[in-house]
């Protein structure tokens, strides 16, 4: 592994320990209509059968 790699992965564990994902709190009013799950069923596997 060279040093660029391994110091990409140190910044990327860094930014998801400070929160890089936790931008917006899931609730009612920024929920979307589907569930990942409902994605996963009704679009991709029907992509991924095909």
């Amino acid at each position: 592994m060279t040093d660029g790699y391994a110091q990409g992965l140190v910044d990327m564990a860094a930014a998801q320990n400070a929160g890089i994902y936790d931008a917006e709190q899931r609730t009612l009013q920024t929920a979307g209509p589907t569930s990942f799950r409902q994605w996963c069923q009704d679009v991709l596997k029907p992509a991924l059968t095909a």
